[in-house]
C-alpha cells in the first residue's frame, strides 16, 4: 500500500489530465509541494487522482496516475473510498443530485456510505483507510479484486 497526501495546488495538471479530478501526490515524493489541510476536505464527496511511481523490472516512470478516490469529511473523521466499480472496474460517479455514488455502465448504485443499493455489483465500494497527521490527510491506496463478492486485494 501507497499512503498518499492530497495535494490540491497540483489541481491545474489534474484537471487536464482527468478531466477535473484533483491530484493526490504521494508524500515520498512531495518534493516540497504545499499539501492539503485538514480543514480543505469538506462534507461533499470529491474525486482526487492518485499519483505514484510505476515500476517494472527495468524503469520507473515518475507521477504516473494510479487510480482515484473519493474523499469526505464527517466533523474530525475522513472517509476515503475506491472509484473503481466492484462489478467489473469501471469508474464511479457521484449522481448528478449529489445524494448517492452510481456506476455508468451496468448501473450499479451505491449510498453515500458506499454500501450497494442496487445493481449487479456484488459489494459495496471499497473504502481505504485514511489517517490525519497533523494538519494533512493521508489515504492508503489500495487495489482490490473486481467481480467477487469478498474484499480481495490486488498487486
Amino acid at each position: 500500500p501507497q499512503a498518499v497526501r492530497v495535494d490540491p495546488h497540483l489541481a491545474d495538471l489534474g484537471d487536464k489530465l482527468r478531466g477535473g479530478d484533483q491530484r493526490v501526490a504521494p508524500a515520498r515524493h512531495r518534493r516540497g509541494a504545499s499539501v492539503a489541510r485538514f480543514a480543505d476536505v469538506s462534507g461533499a464527496p470529491r474525486r482526487f487522482a492518485v499519483v505514484g511511481d510505476a515500476r517494472d523490472a527495468f524503469t520507473v516512470t515518475r507521477d504516473e496516475v494510479q487510480g482515484s478516490v473519493w474523499l469526505w469529511r464527517d466533523g474530525d473523521a475522513v472517509h476515503a473510498l475506491s472509484v473503481t466499480c466492484p462489478h467489473l472496474g469501471y469508474a464511479i460517479e457521484l449522481t448528478a443530485d449529489q445524494k448517492a455514488f452510481g456506476c455508468p455502465c451496468h448501473a450499479s448504485k451505491f449510498s453515500l456510505a458506499g454500501a450497494v443499493e442496487s445493481g449487479p455489483s456484488p459489494r459495496g465500494m471499497d473504502p481505504l483507510a485514511t489517517r490525519v497527521v497533523g494538519e494533512f490527510v493521508e489515504i492508503e491506496f489500495r487495489r482490490f479484486r473486481t467481480g467477487v463478492s469478498g474484499r480481495e486485494e490486488v498487486a
